[in-house]
């Protein structure tokens, strides 16, 4: 007797939270409402478990920290016009 099992493919797709979402998951940094979504997604998705297996090895501090990205130039400008100085 031959069973048919259908094969999920090994990718990440649209329903699939980002990295950085797995990572706060690991890190128990998320609202409750979220990891609960979070844990449910992980029970069907073989490729989040295996990036979250992953990430459980993530060390924030060799990863050289968070840079704070430069603020686009027209909002810049907008700033500095409603503040009335230059901002940096």
């Amino acid at each position: 007797m031959k069973t048919s099992k259908r094969t999920i493919p090994f990718i990440k797709t649209a329903a699939c939270p980002a990295s950085a979402t797995l990572l706060s998951f690991c890190c128990q940094n998320l609202p409750d409402e979220i990891a609960g979504h979070v844990k449910e997604h992980l029970e069907v998705c073989d490729f989040c478990c295996a990036e979250l297996k992953l990430l459980a090895h993530h060390d924030a501090s060799t990863a050289g920290g968070l840079k704070v990205p430069e603020i686009p130039i027209n909002l810049r400008i907008l700033a500095e016009s409603i503040l009335g100085h230059k901002v940096r």
